[in-house]
């Protein structure tokens, strides 16, 4: 495989990550957040080594659409706040309802769910289970960009669903860091 020139490869990267940063909801500290152990890594050389990982192919990532509202996680027309949920021990009522409607679609599809499991760093919203697939780690609504960052480079061959509103969803798929993935 011939290598790319470097100006080829630094646009990718830029575009992976403009993508990133329309695609995902970092919330109230988007730009502010820090590393402790590291604080010359900033939030935007976060955001780049995760873009750097898209286009090297250690990290897919697509971005999944539905224009009706749950229409990824439900066939039929509903509304969010048929499903809140007094299960979910965290977030506002929006929160907790997608918690309800995003577990119930894999728990019909024959899945276990766990609520908050432990990740390399903090805990994700949701852990989605089934001998025979990867582990799938759901975030629903902001994210901590820190968070994403630390877990997609500790924890390879997972997978990471993030669901910032009704209507579309990021997954990001993590190989090993020696061994990218085929695309």
């Amino acid at each position: 495989m011939t290598p790319l020139p470097w100006h080829e490869v630094e646009l990718a990267i830029q575009k992976e990550e403009c993508w990133l940063t329309e695609v995902f909801d970092f919330g109230p500290y988007a730009g502010k957040e820090s590393v402790p152990i590291l604080p010359n890594l900033s939030p935007d050389k976060m955001l780049r080594q995760i873009a750097t990982l898209i286009v090297h192919g250690t990290i897919q990532a697509r971005e999944i659409k539905n224009p009706i509202e749950l229409g990824l996680w439900s066939s039929e027309l509903v509304q969010i706040d048929e499903h809140s949920s007094a299960e979910e021990r965290h977030g506002g009522h929006w929160h907790q309802a997608m918690m309800g409607v995003v577990k119930q679609h894999f728990i019909n599809d024959g899945f276990e769910v766990i609520n908050e499991p432990f990740l390399s760093h903090g805990r994700a919203d949701l852990g989605v289970y089934k001998t025979g697939y990867q582990n799938l780690f759901i975030e629903i609504g902001t994210t901590s960009l820190y968070k994403t960052w630390l877990n997609i480079k500790s924890m390879p061959s997972t997978i990471f669903l993030f669901i910032p509103t009704t209507t579309y969803a990021v997954e990001l798929i993590t190989g090993d860091m020696a061994n990218p993935l085929k695309k």
